[in-house]
């Protein structure tokens, strides 16, 4: 396998070791849309660097100069992030370029995360998932795999990740009408429990507990959480038949739908639709508008196996449970799951994909000294994923033709 990839990453060796040449008018679009390993120099006191991982449990923000492409921001703020991923030996960062300097951006962005890709030995999961849902109009950050060096050393292979912020509302969602979608109501899902979409009660303290605003966070919680209450209230209330006229004015549920097959497509089982409740996305009710969408975030755990069921995940989550009753939503699913597959197949890009981004890194991974596993398990999760695309294509067209749980699917 190591020779395979090997051979795979030899296409793209001259671009691993130029990098991105300098640019006189740099922006977002250029670090995001380049097709080379980036490198992301960070610079601060070494004695905060130890800091930060000794203590990489806490979020204390330290200083920091921060160089990309020859071009330099000085001061910012940078801290430990994650929940299961924080790592002392390698910490995923926040990048906050206004913490110390009111007003400062870089590149046009206020922060972006340096996601340390711990819980993915393949190390494209997320870009791979991320580029896959944005061709598929689903709303995402804009991901790109880097090295980081701090202080000039080699830390690892991260993937710089967009924030959902502002600016992502208005690049994503654009004007409706005459309001430019950057300022409605914007939450990020905390993981709390094994919580499916459920009743929890008229109180505003789960919803407080799990839903974090990220706008409008000086709104009292009857205006920031009463909504998400309701349409969770109606969601449970209503009869399969009624789900439709209850929730269609304040819950986009053709985008939903949408949403949903792309996950279970991609075998994410800790989405949506996850295993253990509903996790990783944000939650956001448009501009002067009562209706909810959803936006991708962190898909570490997509591509979990090639023959998970495109129906994983239905039961025991009422949302999805009483809109797959509904033959009308059930077969809007099917045609969302089968245009999910055709543009995976068509010129071949999810593989295409795939490949691109394992020859991006691969010898970078295999020189990162923090990397929490071996270079064989990298290589093994890396051919896994270079076996991914076609053998799931194959697999949901055949549950789409037979039905989903069709065993001889899996023959």
């Amino acid at each position: 396998m190591g020779k395979h990839i090997a051979t795979l990453a030899c296409a793209a060796l001259a671009a691993l070791c130029l990098g991105a040449a300098p640019a006189s008018a740099q922006s977002a679009n250029d670090l995001f849309s380049s097709t080379d390993l980036q490198r992301v120099d960070l610079w601060l006191n070494s004695a905060d660097w130890a800091k930060l991982k000794a203590e990489f449990q806490t979020s204390t923000y330290y200083p920091a100069d921060l160089t990309w492409n020859g071009q330099t921001v000085r001061n910012t703020g940078i801290r430990s992030r994650g929940r299961g991923s924080r790592s002392g030996t390698k910490p995923g960062l926040r990048v906050d370029f206004d913490r110390y300097a009111t007003g400062q951006t870089f590149l046009g962005l206020k922060s972006f995360i340096l996601d340390n890709g711990t819980q993915d030995a393949s190390g494209i999961h997320e870009p791979v998932a991320a580029a896959f849902y944005a061709r598929l109009g689903i709303p995402v950050s804009r991901e790109i795999h880097t090295r980081l060096y701090v202080n000039n050393e080699y830390a690892g292979v991260y993937v710089i990740v967009e924030s959902v912020d502002k600016d992502l509302l208005a690049r994503v969602f654009g004007a409706i009408g005459d309001d430019t979608q950057n300022d409605g109501h914007l939450y990020e899902y905390k993981w709390n429990d094994d919580w499916r979409f459920t009743n929890l009660g008229t109180s505003l303290e789960p919803y407080k507990l799990r839903f974090e605003a990220t706008t409008h966070e000086t709104e009292n919680d009857e205006q920031l959480y009463r909504r998400i209450e309701t349409l969770v209230r109606l969601t449970n209330e209503s009869t399969a038949s009624g789900l439709a006229g209850a929730i269609g004015s304040i819950f986009d549920i053709p985008a939903f739908i949408r949403y949903v097959a792309a996950q279970n497509f991609l075998a994410d089982t800790d989405g949506f639709l996850g295993a253990f409740g509903l996790n990783n996305f944000y939650l956001y009710r448009l501009e002067n508008s009562e209706v909810h969408t959803l936006i991708s975030w962190d898909s570490d755990n997509t591509f979990y196996s090639t023959d998970l069921s495109i129906n994983e995940g239905w039961s025991g989550n009422p949302l999805m449970e009483k809109l797959m009753s509904v033959s009308e939503y059930q077969s809007l699913y099917l045609t969302e799951v089968a245009r999910t597959a055709q543009l995976a197949e068509a010129d071949d890009w999810l593989n295409t994909e795939i490949i691109r981004q394992v020859q991006r890194i691969d010898t970078a991974m295999k020189e990162d000294p923090a990397k929490p596993f071996s270079n064989s398990s990298y290589e093994g999760k890396a051919g896994d994923m270079l076996n991914f695309a076609r053998a799931r294509i194959a697999f949901v067209k055949c549950e789409l033709e037979r039905g989903a749980g069709n065993t001889s699917c899996r023959q």
